[in-house]
């Protein structure tokens, strides 16, 4: 399979599958970056195996420039050419204004076990790259919904994430790093008062706690909640008595914000 000098950067040039087929006959100057998710849910379904078919020419009459997944990064297609990935006008607001031959679609992988913000953090940084190298600011980059009206990305608008995309390649075209805030998705302070928990109760607050120790969440403090929960008091420097009170909720939340939980 012909490899090229048009691999992504984060990519080694190895793994570029560049093709000169299913694309349109003549170049483009990218002024835009869309961005999109494949749909394609099934085992297997990863950057590479999409690239792999685009190059082969397994897609009819649509191909993008970068499949990104939870792993890496494959370029399909030069970004001086055009891919066909805007689609039909569903009444979306941009069609036009962006199109085929002016902008670089970039698919996001949502295979089968996929880590959703892996993928949706690789594909941020994959668009930064893609701006720095083609000179396209923050406001050009958009949901393939803004150009079409379809529904996609819609594994990060379901999320409410297309915000939080958006801060984090800003924060890049602007030289600015993100703070941890931005990182962990977190864009406004609230107050909440979470009840003292310990072995045996029950309830949403056990759920919450469950989730963040990445144990079973069944809403029961059972033994296995309540082991994980004194490795993480230990972790964290407290008392190893169990009790998620108000010093518990309180580091596991810093935790959480912080993005390092695990």
């Amino acid at each position: 399979m012909p490899e090229g000098d048009d691999a992504l950067l984060c990519a080694d040039r190895g793994k570029a599958r560049c093709s000169d087929g299913n694309r349109l006959p003549e170049g483009q100057t990218p002024r835009y970056i869309v961005i999109h998710n494949t749909d394609n849910c099934n085992a297997g379904a990863d950057a590479r195996a999409h690239a792999k078919a685009q190059h082969d020419g397994s897609f009819d009459g649509m191909s993008a420039h970068v499949y990104v997944d939870d792993k890496e990064a494959y370029q399909a297609l030069p970004f001086f050419r055009g891919a066909w990935h805007v689609g039909v006008d569903y009444g979306g607001k941009l069609f036009g204004t962006v199109n085929n031959r002016n902008s670089v679609g970039i698919e996001m992988c949502v295979q089968k076990g996929y880590d959703y913000e892996k993928a949706f953090r690789n594909t941020a940084e994959v668009c930064r790259q893609i701006m720095k190298e083609l000179s396209i600011p923050a406001e050009r980059v958009v949901q393939h919904y803004d150009v079409c009206a379809k529904d996609c990305p819609s594994a990060i608008r379901t999320r409410g994430d297309w915000e939080r995309f958006k801060n984090m390649i800003r924060s890049a075209s602007s030289g600015e790093e993100e703070t941890r805030e931005q990182k962990a998705g977190l864009t406004e302070e609230v107050t909440v008062r979470f009840p003292e928990i310990s072995r045996g109760c029950t309830g949403v607050a056990v759920c919450m706690l469950q989730a963040m120790l990445e144990v079973n969440v069944d809403g029961i403090f059972g033994e296995e909640t309540e082991a994980s929960f004194r490795v993480f008091q230990k972790n964290t420097g407290q008392a190893q008595d169990g009790i998620c009170g108000k010093n518990g909720w309180k580091a596991a939340v810093e935790h959480m914000k912080a993005n390092t939980f695990c």
